[in-house]
């Protein structure tokens, strides 16, 4: 759902030399003076005069488009937008000033003003995202703690937008690879279906009237039929009422953990499952090692983003033997989801000192092989999906003819 706001750009004209010489007179729209005189410093321009724009002392009514909820894009185009401004030598207070006539998102939009008051009315500015912690994570406030502490704000939201927009892009290429087959198993349970409930009950109507004796086949289909059509509405909302409970019960946290290890161990898709976690967890922790977050507090956060309740534990050991003084490699050989390769790689950045790069590493070639699995399982459920589908509507087709072959046969002995 999408609402509109007028709101009032102001023109400006500004006579500017680039580093050349050459002289720019440009007419533009900007927030104010004195942001659009930052903004063209920023850009290496020399400013010879600037001004509001003659032909444009009126201000132009525009409509800005609202959505409700926050998006993973909205999050990113902050984070990115953000790291430029303040590189830029732009500060933070006329940084979240800008970005609030730009956010699309009413949600966000009303954090990111109340941010910005916190901060006018003395807070820092991770301890004014701390009372946003529904939008802003963990991950994202500290982040924020380290660049402020070390003063490279900037470097850190570059880094934290960059995390985010590998996250969601490997997000939404696995969710766009289950699109199609969901939408083929769909289709498939929707013709089988048809035939069972609308089809098939006009053939046993027919095959009534004849005295002959249906074959087996026939006989089962036929049950398989009768039993879908007195029980269809029970079974769809059995189905609906199992969702909910297996929802509910894996939002618990006994649920969550045998869900989460469930998934593991499934065929086929477990082992890519567990590749997503530790590509989750390699990016997750080299993001906040290269923004300075000490190693123990890099990996109680990072445990955090791998999204699996096993990984977390595993993780969360690991933790605690780096605490105690042994090496993340050391107390990684003892798990089975971490693979010698995964090890190695840790072992080596441990020593050479280059830790965050090695995870770096790891999170591109798990991140290359998930892509891989994608791509693969895509391409084969077409045709699995399409053979089981010809399958069963192949046998539902022969059940239904046999009887009228049977009769056929009965017809000319009887003639």
């Amino acid at each position: 759902m999408f609402t509109y706001k007028e709101r009032v750009v102001p023109f400006f004209r500004y006579v500017a030399r680039d580093k050349s010489g050459k002289l720019k007179d440009e007419t533009t729209e900007g927030v104010s003076q004195e942001e659009l005189l930052n903004s063209l410093q920023a850009r290496g321009l020399f400013v010879v005069s600037i001004g509001p724009a003659a032909e444009a002392k009126k201000a132009r009514k525009v409509k800005r488009r609202y959505h409700h909820g926050i998006k993973m894009l909205d999050l990113i185009m902050f984070t990115r937008e953000l790291a430029t401004l303040l590189s830029s030598g732009v500060t933070l207070m006329k940084s979240l000033d800008i970005l609030c006539k730009q956010i699309e998102s009413q949600t966000l939009l009303r954090a990111v003003e109340q941010i910005k008051k916190d901060v006018e009315g003395g807070y820092t500015f991770q301890n004014a995202l701390k009372k946003h912690s529904k939008i802003f994570s963990e991950f994202w406030i500290h982040l924020v703690e380290t660049g402020e502490a070390s003063g490279h704000l900037p470097s850190s939201l570059d880094q934290l937008s960059g995390y985010m927009e590998e996250s969601a892009n490997l997000k939404k290429k696995v969710t766009s690879a289950m699109v199609y087959p969901v939408i083929l198993i769909c289709v498939a349970t929707g013709a089988i279906a048809i035939f069972l409930v609308k089809i098939i009950p006009i053939f046993s109507e027919i095959f009534k009237g004849f005295n002959v004796e249906l074959p087996l086949l026939t006989r089962l289909v036929i049950n398989v039929s009768n039993i879908a059509r007195r029980y269809f509405l029970i079974v769809i909302g059995a189905g609906v009422a199992l969702f909910f409970i297996g929802k509910k019960y894996v939002s618990t946290t006994v649920g969550r953990w045998q869900f989460d290890s469930v998934k593991f161990k499934l065929p086929l898709i477990g082992p890519v499952m567990q590749e997503i976690s530790i590509e989750r967890f390699a990016s997750g922790l080299s993001t906040l090692l290269k923004s300075g977050v000490p190693i123990l507090h890099a990996l109680e956060i990072a445990e955090k983003t791998v999204g699996n309740k096993v990984m977390e534990k595993e993780l969360s050991e690991v933790k605690i033997s780096v605490r105690d003084g042994k090496g993340m490699s050391q107390a990684m050989q003892n798990s089975n989801l971490f693979s010698p390769l995964v090890v190695q790689m840790i072992g080596v950045g441990e020593e050479i000192g280059e830790l965050g790069k090695m995870l770096d590493r790891i999170a591109v070639f798990y991140k290359e092989r998930v892509d891989t699995f994608v791509d693969r399982l895509t391409a084969m459920f077409e045709p699995i999906v399409l053979i089981f589908m010809g399958i069963v509507v192949g046998v539902i087709v022969i059940a239904m003819f046999m009887p009228i072959f049977s009769i056929s046969s009965a017809v000319k002995a009887s003639g």
